[in-house]
């Protein structure tokens, strides 16, 4: 009886919460091609990020919409995202499905997100078109796999790295993205500033 009693109170608050809330971030995470379908992709797009805790911003908007009442109304394809911010945010793999048909996307920032996996980079080639620039900061779970996966981003102009604790080889991964993507800046510095938004969280 006692150790039932244990085994019972293991089960404590604060997994009930994480469960919770992992539960939750696969139901905000779910792609939904009907809404996809209503709105358009960057709208769509921009509902997934604001919902997951990222932001968007649009081309010729000068201003960043992280809230739902800051993503302009119009038709579908008048507004067009062109950078992607999610810093602390719960995005995960499976979102990254809303890429799909994003025409004007130029940068993406990924700083301190979790869930973000190998897989999540490779959904990137979802706008290798249009994308110029990618930062990944803080990633714990990108390994060499991941990032090779950038190698596909020919029209890649600048990428920044910093304290992606899961690389190994540093030195072989940055070979293969320079001899790759020549014409590309590539920084990788673990000493990289941390972004503003962290700033605030850490002095909470």
């Amino acid at each position: 009886m006692t150790k039932i009693l244990s085994q019972r109170s293991s089960f404590s608050p604060l997994i009930f919460h994480r469960q919770f809330w992992n539960s939750l971030n696969i139901v905000w995470n779910k792609y939904d091609r009907k809404r996809v379908q209503e709105i358009g992709p960057d709208r769509a797009c921009a509902e997934w990020l604001v919902r997951c805790g990222g932001s968007v911003r649009f081309k010729n908007w000068g201003t960043f919409s992280s809230h739902f009442n800051t993503i302009p109304a119009g038709a579908s394809n008048q507004f067009k995202i062109e950078e992607i911010r999610a810093i602390n945010a719960s995005i995960t793999s499976e979102g990254f499905a809303y890429l799909d048909g994003l025409s004007d996307l130029k940068k993406i920032h990924l700083e301190k997100c979790d869930q973000i996996c190998d897989s999540s980079i490779a959904r990137c080639n979802k706008v290798k078109d249009s994308l110029e620039s990618i930062e990944l900061i803080d990633l714990a779970q990108i390994s060499e796999n991941g990032l090779a996966y950038l190698a596909g981003l020919k029209n890649l102009k600048h990428i920044v790295l910093a304290r992606l604790s899961s690389i190994k080889h540093r030195d072989a991964i940055l070979k293969l993205l320079t001899n790759e993507l020549p014409r590309c800046t590539i920084n990788y510095n673990d000493e990289h500033a941390i972004t503003l938004e962290q700033k605030a969280k850490k002095s909470l």
